[in-house]
């Protein structure tokens, strides 16, 4: 399990904040085996949330912990073998979907080169793998990294926006092929959004992000049931 326990952060003079904050006091947990949801309009943190997560920035003060370990130095490059991450480039412009696939499973053992074909068929990408990752429209690159990080099979997956940029069928299949891995593997899933309609029968967690703080959090049956119709009421809250 990932919990996160009193995050705080800011970005000092670089980007300022009302008072500073971009991200303040959050606590969470990611657990196996369900998907959780983090939901919020732009501009609300969730990409510095997630990055947080993800050991990409560190925080002013709260701890990150792994199955109870708090993520440091020694411990963050076996971390991200368990745990991927969506959202950030990883493939390079200059070599072909192939190459990078083939580059980039040196670093990930579990990594399926038959899995990453099935999701890459899948997503009706499987016509690009001779073109340089450059060449690919921008949802052609969700759909490219979403196979890839699915085929290293990974114990959790943090998923910043992974709807914004792909196409409606598309966003079904992803869904779709995140309930199976949760299913079958026991992933656990941790996808930010501001889409709301996409993801309402699929979430076990919901926890809901403004200007940097969780104002709600808890199973989304319990927070529908707790006098909010949907989740648009809940956002607007």
């Amino acid at each position: 399990m990932i919990t996160a326990k009193n995050l705080n952060f800011n970005y000092g003079l670089f980007r300022p904040k009302e008072d500073g904050f971009a991200i303040k006091d959050v606590s969470l947990e990611i657990k196996p085996g369900f998907i959780s949801c983090l939901l919020g309009n732009n501009g609300a943190g969730k990409t510095t949330l997630l990055s947080l997560l993800y050991g990409f920035i560190n925080p002013k003060s709260g701890i990150v912990c792994y199955d109870g370990r708090p993520i440091d130095r020694k411990n963050i490059a076996s971390y991200h073998r368990d745990v991927a991450y969506c959202g950030e480039k990883w493939c390079a412009d200059g070599l072909t979907v192939e190459k990078n696939a083939e580059m980039l499973s040196t670093l990930y053992p579990a990594f399926s080169k038959e899995l990453f074909n099935k999701y890459m068929e899948i997503a009706q990408t499987d016509r690009t793998y001779d073109k340089t990752f450059g060449e690919l429209s921008t949802g052609q690159k969700v759909k490219v990294e979403i196979a890839f990080l699915l085929a290293r099979k990974p114990k959790f997956i943090l998923m910043d926006e992974p709807l914004a940029n792909v196409d409606p069928v598309f966003k079904t299949d992803i869904l779709e092929i995140l309930q199976n891995s949760v299913a079958e593997n026991g992933t656990g899933v941790f996808l930010s959004t501001h889409l709301l309609d996409e993801i309402t029968d699929i979430v076990d967690y919901i926890y809901v992000l403004k200007n940097g703080s969780l104002i709600k959090q808890g199973s989304r049956l319990e927070l529908l049931d707790d006098g909010h119709g949907s989740l648009k009421d809940i956002m607007s809250l």
